[in-house]
């Protein structure tokens, strides 16, 4: 069989390997043969990070070439974005896979998803856009250029059947990536850190464009927070600031803004600030509270049971068109929105944006997270709901959302071929 499988970005790099990998084993399983025969009889090709490199994506275009977020940063990757559609429709030409698997990243899949059908490519998605919250007109697009999606929120199912799209709700591949079991005492072990220390986690994103608007805001804000615990007397020793990153970041190049940023501040009393790679559900695990930008983050955040405050700053156009163009008015949060988020509802974890991510703002928020205890109990006892919300189609059987995902991609073919 082979499959172009295309994650565009961080977060995808990540549930694209386990795809691949679940595919391997599901696909073992059904022809009675080993994984490792599995694997070559699986060719997979398409665009991906290092982890789907790893896990033995041929690579035809580097996801890293890709990351961007918000109209301006589009408009500067626009070249490469029109490079990246041409080089990987041009191998689907050429190679002639059985099907097209999409994750996340909608602007640019709706388009590579349009020029494979037109070429008489099926294409899945897996992770499809929120279009039950927001842009509810590209679900049109979603019915004309796809044969399938697999949801990984359950209300999403019964959303798209109602459209006319065929959908599956496989589960969150979170799970299948996520050390579910790790107590915090044990992250915190892991990461040297004391039982009695103060533990702030900050998460600024993975895009350039991310890093450079909120890293040292996030900076600012734990200082301000750490300076408020001093003053309150909750803090004798420094605060422990966590930092971790993506695979896909410039690690050497942060490490030398944040200690910069440490020198310039005199900052030395009051945080000890970690950056480190690869590790950020240890380090939500670990911490007592958490800024973390708006994204995937935020739901793995909740489901590890981490409080924490969303926060979000882009460019002012992008501010704009969605403030004043798309209008949205309800929360961004992943985990607000799988929380059970209704209109008029108080959101369950505090989302601070644009205009109003400011470091005093945040910095406030983030000692309310270290001192208000109703706050606290009430956002541990939205993240226990929302882990038998995400928790519940893994009960049901022995298969996670990726096996699942596995499943329904080899049926899909199998069911073509007949």
């Amino acid at each position: 069989m082979k499959i172009l499988i295309s994650a565009a970005e961080t977060s995808s790099d990540a549930h694209g390997a386990e795809l691949l990998k679940a595919l391997r084993v599901e696909w073992a399983i059904r022809r009675k043969i080993s994984e490792e025969t599995a694997a070559h009889q699986i060719d997979a090709f398409g665009i991906g990070g290092p982890k789907l490199r790893d896990a033995g994506l041929r690579i035809l275009v580097d996801a890293r070439e890709l990351l961007a977020m918000g109209f301006l940063e589009l408009i500067s990757h626009l070249p490469k974005i029109l490079r990246a559609l041409r080089v990987i429709t041009a191998g689907a030409q050429r190679e002639k896979p059985d099907l097209a698997v999409v994750i996340d990243y909608p602007d640019f899949h709706f388009r590579l998803a349009g020029r494979l059908r037109s070429k008489s490519i099926p294409v899945i998605y897996f992770i499809p856009p929120k279009v039950w919250a927001w842009r509810k007109r590209r679900i049109r697009i979603l019915k004309k250029v796809f044969a399938k999606i697999l949801c990984i929120f359950p209300f999403e199912e019964e959303f798209y059947k109602k459209a006319g799209i065929p959908a599956v709700y496989i589960g969150n591949p979170l799970l299948d990536e996520l050390q579910v079991n790790v107590s915090k005492e044990e992250a915190r072990s892991k990461l040297k850190l004391l039982n009695s220390d103060l533990v702030l986690v900050i998460m600024p994103g993975s895009r350039a464009s991310e890093i450079k608007r909120h890293l040292e805001l996030l900076l600012e804000s734990a200082l301000i927070c750490a300076r408020e615990l001093h003053r309150l007397g909750r803090l004798p020793a420094p605060l422990k600031v966590l930092i971790p990153f993506a695979d896909t970041a410039p690690i050497e190049q942060i490490r030398q803004e944040v200690q910069t940023w440490q020198l310039k501040q005199n900052a030395d009393s009051f945080l000890e600030l970690r950056v480190s790679q690869g590790d950020s559900a240890v380090c939500m695990t670990a911490a007592d509270a958490g800024l973390i930008k708006s994204g995937t983050s935020t739901l793995e955040a909740g489901f590890l049971k981490c409080p924490h405050v969303i926060t979000y700053k882009t460019n002012w156009i992008t501010g704009f068109i969605f403030k004043y163009l798309i209008r949205y008015r309800g929360p961004v949060g992943l985990v607000n929105l799988v929380a059970g988020w209704t209109p008029g509802a108080p959101y369950l974890v505090n989302e601070i944006l644009l205009e109003n991510a400011t470091p005093d703002r945040l910095g406030e928020e983030a000692v309310n997270l270290f001192n208000d205890e109703k706050l606290r109990e009430k956002l541990l006892l939205g993240f226990e709901r929302l882990r038998q919300v995400l928790l519940a189609v893994k009960r049901e059987g022995d298969l996670g959302p990726s096996r699942r995902a596995a499943a329904e991609i080899l049926d899909f073919v199998q069911g073509r071929l007949k």
